[in-house]
């Protein structure tokens, strides 16, 4: 594994702080190394890509496409209608009809005549004027030249009635069954269901107090993968907790998920440099890490986390 030099964890701790809005580089470039230890962690990954299917009712407009009713024959059971398959280790869902389940219905919410009736006016066609909040009149102030006095005139909105003619049912009193899209009638079928899904859990091996979620998200050397239709844990690896992690997610894998259709399985271990350093500013001292191939830092004890005077709160 590479070995981080003494200015290469300085460059990275100044880039590191030069990011953080209210962090000092002054500490980063002017610290003083007691110590930079060099370690590894390990990143064991275990996917298992599997399927499983599952039938519903549906329904669509009915609008003259061919029926494949059970008139045609009986209908398959799910596990047996051929689906084209997707790459593997990609979660993917699809939907399909099942063969022969297809039936012609009226449309239960309009009762088969492709209307319903408008929520807006309740079915009147008309609602209540908001110019003259349905009074048929407005106030409005006058003045004879000596006083100031109310009087009332129709409303010039809805014609002095206090109603106006609905706008969501253009006073028909009835809008379009959405349902059925006006149709009356709708297709009924058993909708297949199938979801691909890729199961991914992983086991940090990290003696260090860097935290072992920040091992994920960096690149480090692949010294093992393996892909079969059903893995085996590891055994042989000279990380014994590497192993203990194996055994452990390759035996939660095969109970949680028994009930799906397993297609694939692979895992890995990648190796991540890790860089402990220790050194002292002004007489204060912390520690911070580099690790990773793109030398990532952090640095919870970094002295000059905060410039004074900062107005950006």
């Amino acid at each position: 594994m590479p070995m981080v030099k003494d200015e290469e964890a300085r460059e990275a701790l100044v880039s590191h702080a030069a990011e953080n809005c209210c962090w000092g580089t002054k500490a980063a470039k002017e610290l003083n190394f007691s110590n930079i230890d060099h370690s590894a962690a390990f990143h064991y990954v275990l996917e298992t890509f599997s399927e499983s299917r599952k039938t519903n009712w549906a329904s669509e407009p009915y609008v003259g496409q061919s029926i494949d009713s059970p008139y045609n024959g009986p209908a398959p059971v799910p596990w047996s209608i051929t689906v084209q398959n997707p790459p593997m280790f990609q979660d993917t869902v699809i939907y399909q009809e099942v063969p022969h389940t297809a039936t012609v219905k009226p449309c239960h919410d309009c009762r088969a005549t492709g209307y319903r009736r408008c929520h807006n006016c309740y079915g009147r066609g008309t609602t209540r004027c908001n110019y003259c909040d349905g009074r048929g009149r407005r106030a409005v102030s006058r003045y004879d030249g000596d006083r100031h006095y109310t009087d009332y005139e129709h409303c010039s909105w809805c014609g002095g009635d206090g109603r106006r003619r609905c706008s969501r049912c253009s006073g028909t009193g009835r809008i379009v069954c959405i349902t059925c899209n006006a149709n009356g009638q709708l297709k009924c079928y058993i909708r297949l269901t199938v979801e691909w899904k890729n199961h991914v859990e992983d086991h940090i091996v990290e003696r260090t107090n860097l935290p072992d979620e920040l091992v994920r998200g960096v690149s480090g050397e692949q010294v093992f993968q393996e892909e079969h239709p059903k893995v085996w844990p590891i055994k042989g690896f000279p990380i014994n907790d590497v192993n203990t992690g194996s055994s452990m997610l390759v035996q939660r894998h095969t109970l949680a998920y028994n009930r799906e259709r397993l297609h694939m399985q692979r895992h890995q271990i990648r190796v991540i440099p890790v860089a402990e350093a220790k050194c002292t500013f002004k007489d204060e001292t912390f520690t911070y890490f580099v690790y990773g191939f793109e030398r990532k830092v952090h640095a919870p004890e970094y002295p000059q986390q905060c410039c004074w005077g900062c107005s950006i709160l």
